[in-house]
């Protein structure tokens, strides 16, 4: 069923090359073409195994499945780089909550087993697409989420003042820390710890948090994945603020800037083992099982 695959890995690299060498022998045994990603793999020894390393703008139209190994902050960055091209995405964690690499390094054998078997779960979760305007109308930042959106005051103890808007309505005026647009999948990263819902994974939703709003009838709310949410600085703002992607990709904003954000076209479809259940997931990871 997969037969070209990719694997990338942590950028810290070496911790993870035992699990790649173990990976990659499996895979051969099964008489798999492997691709290992460049940016994350660069020093790892491919001529041993003579495995091609490949750019990763380039890796994702080379194969039909993608393993990360690493933790949930690698898979965010892999998720954005493949997502276009389609392909399923499995995770090896070797991070610490594993909200999304969800396959043990010691279990990562039997589940790809099983996996390259056709025996799997497989769920499409959508992802954001954000674009900033500047005063001329021109696209100045494009750049794809698959937790979250945010809009943040920089080193300033100031808050920052801004209105939102959905689907070209007016929604609110704020004074705050911020706003943390969140997919399903985010619910359970920045947006949770500031207080807003956890949304099932299946749901074609977002949810726009505040962070830390001055008036206290702030409150969370969820609209439809189909909206489109803009954010305008309020016109009398000075100095910058930023928009940041996966707690990962940066872009200073002012008050000339409008930002536009809304579902990316296309999903992205993750691969679990058989069995795989969401809520025995947020059970483990929210210690939701616990006896009081």
């Amino acid at each position: 069923m997969f037969q070209k695959i990719g694997i990338f890995g942590k950028y810290s690299g070496a911790q993870c090359w035992d699990n790649i060498e173990t990976l990659i022998q499996f895979l051969q045994s099964k008489s798999k073409t492997i691709y290992l990603d460049d940016t994350s793999c660069h020093n790892f020894p491919g001529e041993k195994y003579n495995i091609e390393i490949v750019p990763r703008e380039q890796l994702s139209k080379k194969i039909d499945l993608a393993i990360v190994v690493g933790g949930d902050g690698t898979f965010l960055d892999v998720v954005r780089c493949i997502v276009e091209d389609e392909v399923p995405i499995l995770g090896i964690n070797l991070g610490r909550l594993g909200f999304l690499t969800d396959i043990s390094p010691e279990n990562m054998i039997t589940a790809l087993d099983e996996i390259l078997s056709g025996v799997y779960e497989e769920e499409r979760r959508n992802l954001l697409k954000v674009s900033i305007i500047d005063e001329n109308g021109d696209v100045v930042f494009e750049q794809r989420a698959f937790n979250d959106v945010v809009i943040h005051k920089t080193d300033s103890p100031r808050m920052i003042e801004f209105e939102t808007f959905v689907d070209g309505r007016f929604l609110n005026s704020q004074r705050s820390d911020g706003m943390i647009i969140s997919t399903p999948t985010g619910s359970t990263a920045y947006a949770l710890s500031a207080g807003g819902p956890i949304l099932d994974p299946d749901l074609d939703a977002i949810s726009l948090v505040s962070i830390n709003p001055h008036t206290m009838s702030t409150r969370p709310y969820v609209i439809s994945g189909k909206s489109q949410v803009e954010l305008r600085p309020h016109e009398d703002c000075n100095g910058v603020a930023q928009i940041i992607c996966d707690g990962q990709i940066t872009h200073d904003i002012s008050a000339v800037n409008r930002t536009f954000v809304t579902r990316n076209p296309k999903f992205i479809k993750m691969l679990h083992p058989k069995g795989h259940d969401h809520f025995e997931l947020l059970r483990a990871k929210l210690r939701w099982g616990d006896k009081l």
